[in-house]
């Protein structure tokens, strides 16, 4: 790895711009690298059979040595969630906050690698001497507590990095925005801002987080059936709205799903969440509770196919069943993508005589992120010689570099940078100076990371055309036909409605497999080929349609 002057800084983003999740920044500075964040991100629909999609870290791999320690801005899955897979890998000392550090260590111990790793915990008021990096931890309001953003001393200059941020007055833990120690911090001269931008679409401010607390309030008052609760399992905030509600109200409160149960007990073991004696109860006592003295937390409010809440649409939930009378908060508003997911429960909720309340008809869920203002806020706080957006979509990014212009900044002092550029940065100038091994990793339910673009090509042609088996035995001597061949078709056409053309394709191999020389016809690898290449034509002509073509030739 090349080593830097003292007047120079490296930011190279491993994952989060142009898209939401996975957020993971190299910085780098003479011969060393700090990294912040090491998240994941949920697979769009095209990706069938992958469960989670993390960070190609190809690049800090090759450079391990240079690699000083992750640090952690806060406990959310798109900025903690990929360490379980990373760290195996790649075992530097994690930074992060009591709260952030105990999300991670449940996903880590799953996965039985706390022994071998080293986790630091840290304060806000804090400073991180990591090698080359002098690091300032600094408070943010977000959606969960314990949020931070650093500003980052190198020998080039400081970089602050926002992290996900928003300015709530009345934050449900009482924890401001710390802008007084922002504004500090900026007085001395910052080189670069990277900033959140997921929210640059909206104008003015987010609402306060006690908003949602309010409208919870409301709903529990006025409800006499069960209330269902579905959120973000990291959610701690709307946790402890529903407990407040729920205690206020005479209810029980019950936990749904392992990462939501965990992270109560965690959350309330830390001090991040009051419980009161008595209220929680297990999910197998619900049945001798009254509907109205019975709330229901559970995960789900993304549509993940295998959360509670999900079952629960489905009719499969072990422990419950949707009745009518229900009432079900969708305390969440859907990822990019996901949205066609989430939709599909809530019909399915719906179908089975429950009450659904969801942003859009209620306020039961306020973002954790800022909207215009507050960006251009922290932009003028910090007033930065060169802006980075990050954490957003191509739109996103493309309207914030838009608003920094239109605020004073250069257009050549605005960078919209792709998962792995390299951004090098002086007094003088910045330019992007070079790219590195960069992308995502997809990880299936094994754990297994690095499934192949292939494989996933596969996955998908099989969803759109199915597959064609064919399968026939030919004398190893002769070349002759034996058994054979038999078709089977399985989500390409219904064989019982279709035997006209099974018996036509079969007819076909058949034809094609006893005009062949004998010579060839003892070649059973090229046979298999020629049978895949020739009922592929034949079936692409009949149908227009090009299904997977598995032939099973045998010799006898």
């Amino acid at each position: 790895m090349e080593t830097l002057p003292d007047g120079k800084l490296r930011i190279i983003p491993l994952g989060g711009v142009g898209e939401i999740g996975k957020n993971m920044y190299a910085y780098h500075v003479k011969d060393q690298i700090l990294v912040v964040d090491c998240g994941l991100k949920f697979p769009d629909e095209g990706m069938f059979g992958v469960d989670v999609v993390v960070p190609d870290i190809r690049y800090l791999i090759e450079n391990r040595d240079a690699v000083q320690a992750i640090i952690l801005t806060h406990g959310h899955e798109d900025h903690i969630g990929g360490l379980a897979y990373i760290l195996p890998q790649l075992n530097v000392p994690v930074y992060g906050t009591r709260l952030a550090l105990g999300l991670a260590r449940h996903r880590l111990g799953e996965r039985r690698l706390l022994d071998s790793l080293d986790l630091r915990e840290f304060a806000v008021s804090d400073t991180l001497e990591i090698g080359h990096f002098t690091v300032e931890p600094i408070q943010v309001a977000h959606s969960i507590p314990d949020s931070l953003a650093f500003a980052i001393r190198t020998p080039a200059g400081i970089a602050v990095h926002t992290g996900d941020f928003k300015f709530d007055q009345t934050p449900v833990d009482g924890r401001l925005f710390d802008v007084a120690k922002l504004a500090r911090i900026s007085e001395e001269g910052v080189l670069a801002l990277l900033s959140d931008t997921t929210n640059i679409e909206k104008p003015g401010f987010v609402p306060s987080e006690r908003i949602v607390g309010q409208t919870f309030d409301r709903i529990f008052r006025e409800t006499e059936g069960r209330i269902i609760i579905a959120s973000f399992a990291s959610q701690i905030h709307r946790m402890q709205m529903a407990v407040d509600s729920a205690a206020k109200y005479g209810r029980k409160v019950a936990t749904v799903g392992r990462s939501m149960a965990q992270n109560m007990d965690m959350a309330a073991s830390l001090g991040f969440l009051n419980v009161p004696e008595g209220i929680r109860v297990r999910a197998e006592e619900l049945g001798s509770l009254k509907p109205k003295q019975v709330t229901i937390l559970t995960t789900g409010s993304q549509g993940e196919p295998l959360a509670g809440l999900s079952r629960m649409a489905a009719a499969e939930h072990r422990q419950v069943h949707i009745e009518k009378g229900d009432t079900v908060i969708l305390s969440a508003t859907p990822i990019p993508g996901n949205e066609d997911a989430v939709w599909r429960v809530v019909n399915g909720l719906i179908a089975r005589g429950a009450h659904v309340i969801y942003d859009a008809l209620m306020p039961v869920h306020v973002s954790g992120h800022g909207n215009a203002e507050e960006l251009k806020l922290v932009l003028n706080i910090v007033n930065p010689q060169y802006v980075v957006p990050v954490h957003g979509e191509q739109r996103m990014m493309s309207l914030y570099a838009k608003t920094a212009e239109e605020m004073g900044w250069l257009p050549e002092d605005i960078f919209r940078l792709e998962i792995g550029d390299v951004l090098e940065l002086n007094e003088e100038s910045g330019k992007v100076v070079d790219r590195v091994p960069s992308g995502a990793v997809l990880v299936d339910a094994s754990g297994t990371a690095g499934i192949h673009e292939v494989v996933l090509r596969d996955r998908q042609h099989l969803s759109e055309d199915g597959f064609v088996v064919v399968v026939a035995a030919i004398n190893r001597a002769t070349g002759e036909i034996v058994s054979g061949p038999e078709i089977l078709s399985r989500g390409f056409v219904y064989m019982d409605h279709s035997e006209e053309l099974i018996a036509e394709a079969t007819n076909h191999i058949r034809e094609m497999l006893e005009n062949l020389p004998k010579d060839e016809a003892r070649n059973y690898d090229a046979v298999q080929v020629d049978v895949r290449q020739s009922l592929k034509k034949f079936l692409e002509k009949r149908t227009q349609r090009r299904p997977m073509i598995l032939p099973m030739i045998m010799e006898l």
